[in-house]
């Protein structure tokens, strides 16, 4: 793929908390911004814990079609898949018998398909609160399709796993959530794939974040954001402190840059 080689750079944004609104929606303005970021020569990427079927109601506004989903673990840019990551079933099986001694339950992801594990009454705090449909429960998903990712749906942090799987990275993404893949999968993973696959490493990368997940990619990026609403972590780490998602953080960020 050579035709990213004539973008001045590419410009990495966060979802949850970050390029989406309190209501998970895309505001006029935001949507706006990235078609002159675009008009502006750089390639504006959706970098996210989200699935493909969770970005729609995104890309349709903005006109990206190029992203990173699931954390790192599967990547496509204008049609083409540029990386994909999965989880074994042995993985998952273990996985699904912790959470289930830990009273949790597990949501299972394909690239674009999410079925439940088993219900549970945080399910619909979960869903509810990311604005997503409610998953159907499949007990069977992972033994059918290549997942490259869970989700331990949980009120409790990411620790526990983590000592339990050190083969794999844990990331608390929410209140209910701690995303789970292959240890070698990160955001600042999947930007390296993209980059590589569009032969666009030698272009500066800017990126957008807010929350734990996002750390990885902000420490990668030449050119940082933290968006008013962040996490310490990702304030301390990065160039640029904007100001909330809900108050023109991506168009003051864009704008400190000069890319807008």
């Amino acid at each position: 793929m050579t035709l990213h080689k004539n973008y001045l750079g590419t410009v990495f944004f966060d979802l949850d908390g970050t390029l989406m609104n309190a209501k998970s929606e895309i505001d006029d303005s935001v949507a706006d911004a990235v078609h002159e970021l675009q008009d502006n020569g750089y390639l504006p990427v959706i970098s996210t814990g989200r699935a493909t079927n969770e970005l729609q109601h995104v890309l349709g506004p903005t006109g990206i079609d190029s992203y990173i989903t699931l954390n790192g673990a599967y990547i496509k840019s204008e049609g083409e898949v540029i990386y994909e990551s999965t989880l074994d079933n042995e993985t998952i099986e273990a996985l699904i018998d912790t959470a289930e001694k830990f009273g949790d339950t597990v949501a299972m992801h394909t690239a674009d398909v999410t079925k439940l594990y088993k219900y549970k009454p945080i399910i619909s705090e979960f869903y509810g609160s990311v604005h997503i449909e409610q998953p159907e429960v499949d007990p069977e998903f992972y033994k059918h399709h290549n997942i490259p990712m869970v989700i331990m749906v949980s009120y409790e942090g990411p620790e526990r796993y983590q000592k339990l799987f050190p083969e794999l990275n844990f990331f608390k993404t929410g209140k209910y959530s701690i995303d789970t893949v292959q240890k070698d999968v990160s955001k600042m993973h999947g930007i390296k794939h993209l980059l590589s696959g569009l032969d666009m490493e030698d272009k500066p990368v800017y990126a957008f974040g807010d929350g734990a997940n996002d750390v990885p990619m902000i420490k990668f990026a030449d050119h940082s954001v933290a968006m008013g609403n962040g996490i310490d972590e990702v304030k301390q780490l990065a160039d640029f402190i904007t100001t909330d998602n809900t108050d023109n953080g991506i168009v003051n960020g864009l704008k400190h840059f000069d890319l807008i």
